[in-house]
């Protein structure tokens, strides 16, 4: 066969693998990335086409959808696939929809997830079918994922079945499902949220205000209005809260709201005004000026949504006049509208004697322009301490040449606290001059200027070698609180040098400074040079064996159990053995468990006692058994201790051993038990509570009086026949009367009558406090 031949053949075979590929592709062409079936459009509001997510084509764009999907499948970051998802979403395809399913299996949180996200932006059939068969993932978070991007779709069957998710009251998908309808937004799911904001379930009811809002149409607008007048309050201001434009008609019934100070509702009212423009800046001036605490912020914040002239004329008046709380919320307003005549507001406020009082220093810091920064530079200059130390960090950092001047001569001359700010702040500026300075601060002072220094430019620069050898002398220099400070900022700084300078300390002959750089090396990690170090260290300074215990059994080391065991033993003479006890209760290894069953039997009663309230962290049938025999225990303290540890434990055993030993017994065993039946919720200990309140024993009786904060009806009943028992103890009346004052117990008029004289009248109410109510005043229309 020659050349030409195979060349003819190949042509051949090539035509006819094309036609038929365009065969199929003609077959298949009427499903593939077919777009999903859309829901209808809610009437009267956007078409759907713009309220869906917007999709192109790749190439439109400059993007490979190929390109995309291997990037995705390639990643290793959660953040870079969820980068590149959401641009999928716009540009993807079933292609990309059938290569990226098995993504949702990636165990990496937020993998699954972004995929959906992607999934729903896509659209198509085959997306929308992932979708719903994810709906049923017994993931929670993929499942609630997967109903969210249902609501993107805008398709149909997305609308169906999300109606259908809302009705499953108790299903913990069923608020996604709420929120999903909300992005949805067509008829029917407004119609839908309609009914589920007159529901009884208030997160439910709440969840649908708030998704109505999200929806955005004619039909959930209107909705939203009727619901401000909703019979539960707090559905009410959800609804205000939702709503974004304001006619004439609620512009009428929002500042009616005000008017009535009702505190659930006036909050919410002021913000919705700042939807309804200038007409409303009249009684949010009133408000702001003569409101209660929450109404004056959420009036000047809706001053500030307004916007204007005016707005910023209104804001300029409560700046100068207003309280601390509306002056600083009409300085923050201020700066976040801008413009000329707001910074020439917040510089008059900056340089007046209210600067401090309104936060106007603080947030003209924050803006820009020539007039801001003379201003400032005017404060530097005029102001008092507290003014300049505001408005230095800004300008320090933008390299103004009289306040980095300023700041290094309070770093070095200034008060306490002047110097710690301004070293703080030259810290923070992070320029070669404010470096310079620190650096000759710390070379030339003493004690803690000199360490503050060195850790301002430890944090910044922790490799610098000029600051490890300061910051080492400073270490050795012989002064105390200087080297303990030095101490702890190398082990905050961490790196080889700090660490050898530490065990250079802790191995010396000052006990003092091994203790504390035994300390600082705990915060950099244990090495192997560390560990021998801190063993050694130990062995000398007795002073340092708890310490470095306590560091080698956090990090799990087996010589941190040894030493454990030696101060159990008594082997060494800090005195503080018993606190180990609650080291090892949290380490909860096996060898740990048994030095703690071998304290049980220990000596010493606060190490004994320690050990015994130690079994109540990792209680189990073993624990019980001797916290059960303790109980028997000759020793008083050890019995109390045990039946307390019991009460902790709250197994069926643990509950049957206090409730019988509450029943006989020695007093002081009685009483150590009520205390395990006060913390029981079971019928049982409330029902002996109430016998106890009554018993023989005068002690127990008032113990398991002053115990009845948590028991039930009977409880409520025991302390009223002791208010009504003339035979009963005057002292145990007045316990009885107070602990009925503390549960609100529903009284007749005869006991609220002894009640009152024995513990005095009720309180609270509304007002109770210094609460009151905004209105009463004559608003200007």
């Amino acid at each position: 066969m020659t050349t030409l031949t195979r060349w003819k053949l190949s042509c051949a075979l090539f035509a006819a693998l094309a036609g038929v590929a365009t065969v199929r592709a003609h077959k298949s062409g009427a499903d593939h990335n077919a777009p999903a079936k859309m829901a209808t459009a809610p009437r009267g509001s956007l078409p759907a086409s713009f309220r869906r997510p917007i999709h192109v084509s790749p190439e439109s764009i400059g993007i490979s959808q190929k390109d995309l999907v291997d990037r995705i499948l390639a990643a290793k970051s959660v953040r870079d696939i969820q980068l590149l998802a959401d641009k999928l979403g716009a540009v993807g395809d079933d292609d990309a929809v059938e290569t990226l399913a098995p993504l949702l299996d990636d165990t990496r949180r937020g993998v699954p997830e972004a995929m959906l996200g992607a999934f729903g932006r896509i659209g198509t059939e085959k997306a929308v079918d992932i979708l719903v068969a994810t709906t049923k993932d017994d993931r929670p978070s993929i499942r609630y994922a997967a109903i969210s991007a249902l609501g993107a779709t805008h398709s149909a069957r997305g609308e169906s079945i999300l109606v259908e998710l809302s009705r499953l009251s108790g299903d913990p998908a069923q608020t996604s499902a709420i929120g999903a309808l909300g992005v949805l937004g067509t008829d029917n799911a407004v119609a839908r949220l309609i009914e589920l904001a007159s529901m009884p379930d208030y997160s439910v009811a709440s969840t649908a205000v708030y998704a109505l809002g999200s929806a955005a149409t004619p039909g959930s607008e209107a909705a939203l209005r009727k619901l401000v007048d909703a019979p539960d309050s707090r559905i009410a201001a959800a609804a205000l809260s939702s709503i974004d434009s304001v006619d004439d008609a609620l512009l009428a019934k929002l500042k009616t709201i005000v008017k009535s100070g009702d505190p659930q509702l006036v909050a919410a009212a002021l913000s919705a005004l700042g939807h309804a423009g200038e007409t409303a800046l009249p009684v949010l001036r009133e408000a702001a000026l003569q409101g209660g605490q929450n109404a004056r912020w959420a009036a000047v914040n809706a001053i500030g949504e307004i916007g204007g002239d005016k707005a910023i004329e209104v804001l300029g008046e409560i700046l100068k006049t207003g309280d601390r709380q509306a002056a600083s919320s009409a300085a923050q307003a201020l700066a976040n509208l801008g413009g000329a005549e707001a910074r020439e507001l917040l510089i008059e406020a900056a340089l007046s004697d209210r600067a401090q009082m309104t936060g106007a220093l603080y947030q003209l810091a924050q803006m820009q322009g020539e007039d801001v920064e003379q201003a400032l530079l005017s404060v530097v200059k005029q102001g008092t301490s507290n003014d300049r130390r505001a408005v230095l960090p800004r300008l320090v950092k933008s390299g103004n040449p009289e306040a980095v001047q300023l700041a290094i001569d309070l770093a070095s001359k200034g008060s306490r606290n002047e110097r710690y700010d301004a070293m703080r702040i030259l810290g923070d500026a992070g320029t070669p001059k404010t470096f310079d300075a620190l650096l000759d601060i710390a070379t030339k002072s003493r004690g803690q200027t000199r360490v503050q220094a060195l850790e301002m430019l430890a944090q910044s620069h922790p490799s610098d070698a000029a600051v490890n050898q300061l910051l080492s002398d400073a270490l050795f220099s012989g002064r105390r609180d200087e080297a303990n400070y030095a101490a702890s900022v190398l082990g905050r700084v961490g790196g080889d040098d700090a660490r050898q300078a530490l065990i250079v300390a802790l191995t010396g002959k000052d006990k003092d400074l091994a203790s504390v750089a035994a300390g600082a090396l705990g915060q950099m990690g244990m090495t192997d040079a560390t560990k021998s170090a801190l063993l050694a260290a130990a062995r000398d300074n007795p002073g340092v064996k708890m310490q470095v215990m306590q560091q080698l059994i956090q990090q799990g080391a087996p010589e941190g159990m040894r030493l454990a065991e030696e101060l159990l033993d008594g082997k060494d003479p800090t005195g503080n053995a018993s606190s180990i006890v609650w080291q090892l209760a949290s380490s909860g290894t096996a060898e740990a468990r048994r030095l703690l069953n071998k304290a049980i039997d220990s000596k010493d009663p606060s190490v004994k006692m320690a050990a015994i309230s130690s079994l109540g962290q990792n209680a189990d049938d073993e624990s019980t058994d001797k916290l059960l025999r303790l109980t028997r225990d000759g020793d008083a303290q050890v019995r109390a201790t045990a039946l307390s540890t019991l009460g902790q434990i709250g197994s069926e055993r643990a509950q049957q051993a206090i409730l019988d030993a509450t029943r006989s017994g020695k007093t002081e065993d009685r009483i150590a038990a009520i205390g395990g039946l006060a913390s029981m919720d079971d019928a049982r200990a409330s029902q002996q509570l109430a016998r106890l309140m009554r018993d023989g024993d005068s002690e127990v009786a008032r113990v398991a009086i002053q115990s009845s904060y948590n028991g039930g009806a009977e409880v409520d009943t025991a302390l009223t026949q002791i208010i009504n028992d003339p035979s009963a103890k005057e002292d145990l009346k007045a316990i009885a009367a107070s602990q009925l004052r503390v549960r609100g117990t529903d009284l007749d008029e005869r006991t609220e009558q002894l009640v009152t004289k024995l513990a005095g009248a009720a309180y609270g109410g509304y007002g109770y406090g210094g609460y009151g109510y905004y209105g009463g005043r004559d608003f200007v229309e």
